[in-house]
């Protein structure tokens, strides 16, 4: 992918009620098309020859649809939180280490079957206008080529999904209220579709009649874009949020209480953990707080003593995912001060934020041995050297950034390519090298104590049978 085909559109989430993380479909379609537009303007210019399309996608998207394929309901995300009743409920009457074992999801609002039985309670007329309910990548397939089967990487983020048998899951669909005949058809990703509707055709001429590969988890994507496409490297992401992964080629993985475990492809785990947590804290510590010289302080920051701070911060500004995924959990802040200083405050939560990749990484290694090295990707990571630092420390890892920027929209790409037969070794490639932060023994020792503070002060908190 030539940089000079870069192009991407701004756009904003509805967040009108408390809770609320959506968008309007219709709209996002106008605005991917614009996205498709501007790409191929600059594609003709530099002459390039396009083979094949490639799309990444956010999991766990949902919305509902009509008998003539119009939306019923918004589209809720992943961080929609609307439905954590309806989370709780779960929690309390089912068994969810039982479901977990067999979705790698677990009772939280970033899955289908909360939101479902949400939107049953909230929004009955639109339930009952629903035929199917289906993803952003779905539904943008319906609105070019008249169809949208989901990938197996696409289901397997919605919670109701068997990641070992690669089928939908019957217990689940009974937790959600819905059956089978309401989801889209399930497929590889790489049976491709092809032959445009009419309209966009005619918009498009270079993508009418070349293949169109189904949707892929982002996140998936980005390991492979950063080549840690093999569980020699695990992938560590701190972007707006924050997330640390592995791609596993087995017929069947035992999911590991605390990770979440998704599909890349049918050959194909994606294994870890999530957080709702990272540049987003960065954010609300700086603008959300009114703190001046923002600059200023995150060079504090990156200088401040390792855990010199005195603080300990379970940080769940947006609620908890990895790796309890108990979504009613909130930030805290234990141990302030009048001697506290901003930069202290920014250290600690950068420090929190990364035990959490820790802790998600321990569960990770009762199935994955101990990788060569952890890729980072993600902006957070990726252009601060003390924060790549600092999770080299806490992990007592090496860790190396990637060079590359975008690297879902880059997995994409290569996937494409392979599936043309352009790169026969996709699988064996290595990842390119950035630059290279090594552990150190004697902070890793500082980190580690502190982090099991934080775990005591979770337990205290939150107990597991509360």
């Amino acid at each position: 992918m030539r940089p000079s085909s870069l192009f991407d559109v701004p756009y904003k989430v509805r967040t009108a009620e408390p809770g609320e993380v959506s968008s309007d479909p219709n709209e996002l379609v106008k605005l991917i098309s614009q996205s498709v537009d501007g790409a191929l303007h600059a594609a003709r210019k530099s002459k390039v020859n396009i083979l094949a399309v490639g799309v990444s996608c956010y999991w766990h998207s949902l919305m509902g649809v009509d008998r003539s394929g119009r939306p019923t309901t918004e589209l809720l995300t992943w961080a929609d939180t609307r439905s954590s009743a309806q989370t709780r409920f779960l929690r309390s009457r089912f068994d969810e280490r039982a479901y977990h074992a067999r979705t790698g999801c677990f009772f939280h609002a970033s899955y289908w079957p909360p939101k479902l039985r949400w939107l049953r309670a909230t929004r009955p007329a639109a339930v009952r206008r629903t035929v199917r309910w289906l993803s952003l990548g779905e539904y943008l397939y319906q609105q070019l080529f008249g169809e949208s089967p989901v990938s197996y990487s696409m289901a397997s983020g919605t919670g109701l999904f068997d990641v070992n048998r690669c089928q939908w899951d019957r217990q689940a669909l009974g937790l959600a209220g819905i059956g089978a005949a309401q989801l889209s058809r399930l497929s590889e990703w790489d049976q491709p579709l092809t032959s445009l509707d009419s309209g966009y055709g005619r918009r498009w001429p270079e993508l009418r009649d070349i293949p169109w590969y189904l949707p892929l988890g982002d996140g998936a994507l980005a390991n492979v874009g950063a080549g840690a496409s093999s569980p020699r490297w695990m992938c560590a992401t701190i972007g707006t949020s924050a997330a640390m992964r592995v791609v596993l080629e087995r017929d069947r993985v035992a999911v590991p209480w605390g990770t979440f475990v998704y599909r890349l492809d049918r050959r194909r785990f994606v294994l870890g953990g999530a957080l709702s947590e990272g540049g987003n804290v960065v954010r609300w510590l700086t603008d959300g707080l009114g703190l001046q010289h923002k600059k200023a302080l995150k060079e504090a920051a990156a200088v401040a003593a390792p855990d010199g701070h005195g603080l300990t911060i379970l940080p769940f500004w947006a609620g908890e995912r990895s790796p309890n995924w108990r979504g009613d959990a909130r930030a805290v802040i234990a141990g302030l001060s009048l001697g506290t200083h901003p930069a202290q405050l920014l250290r600690a939560a950068m420090e929190a934020i990364t035990y959490q990749l820790v802790t998600v990484t321990a569960a990770m290694q009762h199935v994955v041995n101990r990788p060569d090295a952890v890729i980072a990707t993600g902006g957070q990571l990726i252009h601060s050297p003390a924060w790549s630092q600092m999770l080299a420390d806490a992990l007592n890892q090496r860790v190396m950034t990637s060079p590359e920027t975008e690297a879902s929209s880059r997995g994409a790409a290569l996937l494409a390519l392979h599936a043309l037969g352009k790169l026969p070794r996709l699988w064996s490639t290595r990842p390119g090298r950035g630059h290279t932060f090594r552990q150190r023994p004697r902070l890793h020792s500082i980190y580690e104590r502190a982090r099991q503070r934080q775990l005591a002060l979770y337990e205290r908190l939150f107990p597991r049978d509360g």
